[in-house]
């Protein structure tokens, strides 16, 4: 009980520097009446009570309101016993004090829905930076893995002229000894490069996943909602199959692939004279379920789609070519696939497949 007090306290504490300002300028509004007395007087008790308990409400909510109308019905009370009126009778503080909470709740629930959409706001700030720093953690890890890779090649290679090498100044006898020591200290060197190269590529591509059972159209519309904050205004076309709804998925990361597929179908529409975007799921095979996004952009060149997927390869002039090669790792580190295919209608649609959720 004790503690359910001191939680209410606490709300009350967080809302009252809200809830002052409507009931000062309410207060000073019902208090003008006491001002016009000797030009009005006992005509039109409320007739400032109302507009009060209007701003009340729309700048401190409920409590403020009623407030501001207790306040006036006592200021309109006075205005009819100073001029010499009959005094309010208990119906007109009924009827009186019943437009006053119609008013308060109004207010009410305007404030409740300005925090739910700050609450909102908030959640989709907080979502967008953990978006954004496991996009930046996925790039670097791509860019690393590219680099493993393709700096292994020279490694080895390196490492085979040096054995080479070791063999052909072993025939010249021991006045190269020196020369096939250095050699040797550079395959041991070359190997090294490649134990560490080989370690941080196992540390990048092989990391664990937390995949729990998630709702694949819950995480789209949160997907959307990141990728086009801020930005244009798009015809989101929704197709999900009910039954195909539950994959096993890691949410941060799979809503990462969802916002760079929504971002890209994005600005390749940015010019284009429909701008749809659709989004939707349906069961595949072997226990996988298909997702896909599609635009009604350009489509892509046949130099860019063929390699579209590989790390530094973009189809925009600006691009760095690390989304999708990101987005790639990631499906596939779910044991899916993605792929992306040209429309009948024009634009491209992205489909990628996840594991469906156990019933």
């Amino acid at each position: 009980m004790k503690r359910r007090v001191l939680r209410n306290w606490a709300v009350w504490a967080r809302r009252l520097p809200g809830a002052i300002p409507g009931i000062g300028l309410g207060a000073a509004i019902v208090l003008a009446r006491v001002a016009l007395q000797g030009q009005m007087g006992p005509a039109s008790p409320f007739i400032l009570a109302w507009p009060a308990i209007m701003i009340a409400a729309f700048f401190g909510g409920f409590w403020p309101a009623m407030a501001v109308a207790v306040l006036g019905l006592e200021v309109g009370r006075w205005a009819l016993a100073a001029g010499g009126a009959h005094p309010l009778r208990i119906g007109g503080v009924v009827i009186f004090m019943a437009f006053g909470l119609v008013f308060a709740v109004a207010g009410e629930a305007r404030k409740r829905a300005q925090r739910r959409a700050a609450i909102d706001a908030a959640r989709l700030s907080e979502m967008e930076r953990r978006l954004a720093a496991v996009a930046r953690l996925n790039a670097m890890g791509e860019i690393a893995a590219t680099l493993a890779h393709e700096l292994n090649q020279p490694l080895t290679a390196i490492a085979s002229y040096a054995g080479a090498a070791q063999r052909l100044v072993g025939r010249e006898g021991r006045e190269s000894a020196a020369v096939s020591d250095l050699l040797d200290k550079v395959a041991a060197q070359a190997a090294r490069a490649r134990g560490i190269i080989g370690r941080i590529r196992g540390y990048v591509t092989q990391g664990e996943l937390a995949l729990t059972p998630q709702s694949l159209s819950g995480m789209f519309d949160e997907a959307v909602a990141i990728a086009m904050a801020g930005g244009g205004t798009l015809t989101v076309r929704r197709d999900f199959d009910p039954a195909a709804d539950r994959v096993m998925a890691d949410r941060i990361q799979i809503q990462q692939v969802m916002v760079n597929l929504v971002r890209n179908a994005a600005e390749a529409m940015a010019q284009a004279p429909r701008r749809d975007l659709g989004i939707g799921a349906r069961r595949g095979a072997d226990g996988f379920i298909e997702a896909y996004v599609s635009d009604t952009g350009p489509g892509l060149a046949p130099d860019v789609a063929c390699r579209l997927f590989e790390p530094f390869v973009s189809g925009k002039p600006d691009g760095m070519g690390i989304g999708l090669a990101v987005s790639r790792s990631i499906v596939e580190a779910h044991r899916g696939e993605i792929r992306a295919e040209p429309r009948t209608a024009g634009g491209v649609v992205f489909r990628f497949t996840l594991q469906a959720a156990p019933a």
